[in-house]
């Protein structure tokens, strides 16, 4: 596996969070503005900004492999708790959620593409 420089840690770091802010504000702001703050499928930003603490903690984990597991168990933890706690309090329906969950993920696989791309194979 290759190591990256920290210039280009810090550019997949602001790529991810680049596109974690315009779909927030594509998919969260735009339609509370069109339909009122009360609406419950917006993207979630409290899922999508702790995936990304969560990215940005991957790059200190990543370096010991037998933190690896725990961290994803610690990360499916904290996002289900968050998850919960969104729909209890009635801030958000599943399909909040999902935005949130998606828009992350998008971020993330866009900011990993060139390592994503070199795995998919036709």
């Amino acid at each position: 596996m290759k190591k990256y420089t920290p210039k280009e840690n810090i550019r997949r770091l602001s790529t991810a969070g680049i596109v974690i802010l315009v779909g927030l504000f594509l998919l969260k702001y735009i339609p509370m503005q069109l339909w009122g703050d009360a609406i419950l499928f917006d993207a979630s930003a409290h899922i999508s900004i702790a995936m990304f603490v969560l990215y940005i903690l991957w790059f200190f984990i990543d370096q010991n492999k037998s933190w690896r597991i725990p961290f994803f168990i610690f990360s499916l933890v904290i996002l289900a708790i968050i998850s919960l706690q969104r729909i209890i309090t009635l801030a958000h329906n599943d399909t909040g959620l999902l935005l949130g969950l998606i828009l992350s993920t998008v971020a993330i696989g866009t900011s990993q593409w060139d390592v994503i791309q070199k795995k998919i194979e036709f």
